[in-house]
């Protein structure tokens, strides 16, 4: 794992990234060690992750108590999250070259990875109103929508930077990837038996 500074620099990298400035590449490592590295990320986004997953549990058990126990949720709900995270960027990969970003898929997957975890920390204002305003559910979720759609604002940046091509194909690369990832954790939901009735954001 990577020490606090460099851990540091890197979401720093990634933040200058999402607020539309090139010099963010320039804080990334892009070595093989830096790709393999950018995956803590997911470690870093644990404790938001968590708390998302014991809040989505809890909400699981009082709507459909058959889905099962606490822990038994939160382990299915984590496969989702961190399937949706990790399997795009596998399909990615495969597909790079043939689409002519072979060049760019190390620095899409790094910033990506970093940019996700400063994503998944933004959302905790989110969570925690969910946590807070039991009574008020449609304003939690609101809130959350609004914040979900301002990082994928950010998100879309990042990409951009990233993939140094035009905002029409960097649109469409993006488009593809949050439409993938959204299916993705559907189909894991519907097939685990953890959907809920009503749309809740998790993380």
């Amino acid at each position: 794992m990577p020490d606090l500074d460099d851990i540091q620099r890197y979401l720093w990298g990634a933040w200058r990234m999402m607020n539309g400035h090139a010099d963010g590449l320039d804080q990334l490592d892009f070595s093989e060690d830096g790709f393999w590295q950018s995956f803590h990320a997911i470690t870093i986004s644990l404790p938001p992750l968590i708390l998302g997953w014991i809040i989505f549990a809890n909400d699981m058990i009082t709507l459909q108590p058959e889905a099962g126990n606490r822990f038994s949720i939160m382990g299915r709900v984590a496969f989702v999250d961190l399937s949706a995270w990790v399997i795009p960027l596998v399909i990615f990969a495969l597909l790079a070259r043939r689409l002519g970003l072979n060049k760019r898929f190390s620095p899409y997957v790094v910033a990506s990875n970093w940019g996700t975890a400063i994503g998944a920390w933004l959302m905790v204002p989110a969570t925690l109103a969910r946590l807070l305003l039991p009574g008020w559910p449609a304003l939690a979720t609101g809130f959350g929508l609004v914040l979900y759609g301002g990082i994928m604002y950010l998100t879309y940046r990042l990409t951009h930077v990233a993939l140094k091509k035009s905002h029409a194909y960097s649109a469409t690369f993006f488009v593809a990837m949050v439409l993938g990832s959204l299916f993705l954790m559907i189909l894991l939901q519907n097939v685990l038996g953890i959907s809920l009735p009503d749309p809740v954001v998790i993380g």
